[in-house]
């Protein structure tokens, strides 16, 4: 029986395998860099801050402007929340919202919707750059007025 009891390895050798064992004697990584503690009092934080240097263009009433022209468009209200926003915060930066205004038929409006296309014109992205010259060459074969299909036209030439 001493030859099996020489091969059966004690509790003390047992304990030192598991501690020497990748699965047993693993420590954690202590170089992962913390996660913060509240990450969404964090992003509110951002969002504030944002809001904060964009002006008047942060607020939420502004918010609830922008989104009744989106809203609205296509039905009688359109024009009039097109030149509330207006009256209010001037011609917008975004292309979407530019072109929707395009189709107000409102003369003044349209061909300040141009002059703001021109100017933010290079830097759009590819996508957003066919877009634009997409509906000013609708506009050049399409509208009524003969004004705003020439100003369309010297708008498209203008970018190209």
């Amino acid at each position: 029986m001493s030859d099996y009891d020489d091969e059966k390895p004690d509790w003390r050798e047992i304990d030192r395998r598991k501690d020497s064992s990748r699965q047993y004697g693993r420590q954690e990584n202590t170089n992962k860099k913390e996660m913060p503690k509240d990450r969404w009092n964090v992003a509110r934080r951002k969002e504030a801050l944002d809001r904060l240097f964009m002006g008047e263009k942060g607020t939420i009433e502004h918010e609830k402007l922008f989104n009744k022209i989106h809203k609205s468009y296509g039905s009688g209200s359109f024009i009039v929340n097109v030149k509330k926003y207006i009256e209010k915060y001037g011609i917008p930066d975004d292309v979407s919202t530019l072109l929707l205004i395009l189709d107000t038929k409102e003369q003044d409006i349209v061909f300040k919707t141009f002059d703001k296309i021109t100017t933010i014109y290079n830097g759009l992205s590819p996508r957003q750059k066919e877009d634009v010259r997409r509906k000013l060459s609708i506009l050049k074969l399409t509208d009524r007025s003969s004004e705003v299909r020439g100003k369309a036209e010297d708008t498209l030439q203008t970018i190209q």
